[in-house]
């Protein structure tokens, strides 16, 4: 999992005491899965967080923030967990972000990152989606068998 102190040393304005919001964003998530592991089809501690970013009044540098978080090839534990709980999020950025974020994800080189890149699409849908899915060569043969299943499942 990423090491919370790498997201504790940049601070917002020159000020030690105040952590900027993707630091503090980071550390929260890294929290909630270093104290729970995420499962497939079960409620995360993670999943309010992201929620509530979403919600809030800030405005659309938190996808930025999520898709730099999402796609951490250096902790591919905590991009993928993060990931795979956006996929559930069906009110999550424009359908091109979201397929912007599957492909940059199918895109590394880390299994887990891809595998839950696959998952998010599943759950997002749409035609950006199948598109981006059909124009990814998986070299993993268990991963493709999976992106085929989802391509002949979601409606275009």
């Amino acid at each position: 999992m990423v090491a919370v102190d790498r997201y504790e040393l940049t601070t917002a304005e020159g000020d030690p005491h105040m952590i900027d919001g993707q630091n503090k964003l980071a550390i929260w998530l890294y929290s909630a899965f270093e104290d729970e592991p995420f499962e497939n089809g079960m409620d995360h501690p993670a999943d309010p967080i992201i929620e509530n970013e979403l919600h809030s009044a800030r405005d659309e540098r938190i996808l930025e923030q999520f898709g730099a978080l999402c796609l951490d090839i250096e902790c591919p534990d905590f991009a993928s967990s993060i990931l795979r709980c956006l996929g559930r999020q069906t009110d999550i950025g424009n359908a091109k972000w979201r397929a912007g974020i599957v492909r940059d994800a199918l895109a590394t080189d880390d299994i887990e990152i891809r595998d839950a890149a696959v998952h998010a699409a599943e759950f997002w849908g749409g035609t950006e989606i199948v598109d981006t899915l059909i124009s990814h060569s998986e070299p993993v043969p268990w991963l493709r068998d999976y992106i085929r299943e989802v391509i002949d499942d979601l409606p275009e």
